[in-house]
């Protein structure tokens, strides 16, 4: 069966998220489940049971079936093969792992390489060595175990929340020397402390001292990696919003946010080597400066003057 007829089950597209797959799994799970169906469990068990197992296999919790066509078509259940049986001298694929990955902000927009933890499922080795599956403390008898792969995912320039990467071969091992399937991850952009989303759009603090907040000019700024020429405007005060547009984030459509950020006000590391002089001169040219205020037009007409 293929991953897409796993998807209808769930009444989801073949582009569906992990996030999306478990809240499609949880509301069909509900209407489904045999104890919320009293009169009608044996209609509504076969489904419940389809269900479950589509949302296992595409988050990874089962590997996907593969047909035996050495197997007999007629046996009953009484009559299930061992698992020694269950194996076969032909090659068969591994099954695909969705895996949802986490990705910092930074690299979603610069790109980056992000490394990949997640559990996979194949053939128990000790199993094969020893010919049999009944007392092996690996499987448990399962013939099956399963362990943790690592895998680095490179991540491209504006990477979007949902945007599927596919590794191939990166998915559960094959069997009796079958290709292993392939890994495909979902991407799930990771903002920071330091940073505010609102959809595409992001912020943060952009620390300023406050001579060049009072005088303006141009200043540079780290950020997200890059290092960007920031225009501070004259008398700016902490908070106010320096927004530079086409820096936030992007979309499948390839639109991007803004990025915002908002001055916070510092004291400049020349200011302890001030001589009292200078200091007394600085206060002079604020005093100077307040008496001017309180006598232009503009200051009479704010304080409510005609």
């Amino acid at each position: 069966m293929s991953f897409e007829e796993y998807y209808k089950r769930l009444k989801l597209p073949g582009t569906a998220s992990p996030a999306e797959i478990k809240r499609a799994y949880r509301r069909l799970r509900a209407k489904y489940h045999p104890d919320r169906n009293k009169g009608r469990e044996a209609a509504v068990e076969p489904v419940f049971k389809l269900i479950q197992e589509a949302f296992e296999i595409l988050t990874g919790k089962r590997a996907a079936p593969s047909a035996n066509p050495a197997a007999p078509a007629n046996k009953s259940p009484s009559e299930e093969p061992s698992p020694r049986e269950r194996r076969t001298s032909f090659p068969l694929r591994g099954a695909n792992c969705l895996v949802e990955l986490f990705v910092p902000l930074e690299l979603a927009i610069n790109g980056g390489g992000v490394e990949a933890h997640y559990p996979v499922k194949g053939p128990c080795h000790a199993c094969q060595q020893e010919g049999g599956a009944v007392h092996c403390e690996t499987c448990l008898g399962s013939g099956v175990r399963t362990w943790r792969k690592s895998q680095i995912v490179e991540i491209p320039c504006g990477a979007w929340d949902g945007q599927r990467l596919a590794v191939p071969g990166g998915g559960h091992p094959g069997v009796n020397g079958g290709p292993p399937g392939d890994a495909i991850f979902s991407v799930s952009i990771v903002c920071g402390s330091a940073f505010t989303r609102n959809g595409l759009d992001l912020a943060c603090e952009l620390p300023v001292d406050f001579v060049t907040a009072m005088l303006g000019g141009n200043v540079e700024a780290n950020v997200l990696g890059r290092t960007l020429e920031v225009k501070i405007p004259a008398n700016a005060n902490s908070g106010t919003p320096i927004r530079l547009p086409g820096l936030g984030l992007s979309d499948r459509n390839g639109a991007r946010g803004n990025l915002t950020l908002q001055l916070v006000l510092t004291m400049p590391a020349a200011a302890a080597h001030l001589t009292s002089a200078e200091r007394q001169q600085l206060r002079e040219i604020f005093a100077d400066a307040q008496r001017r205020s309180r006598l232009s037009p503009s200051a009479n007409v704010q304080g409510g003057k005609r």
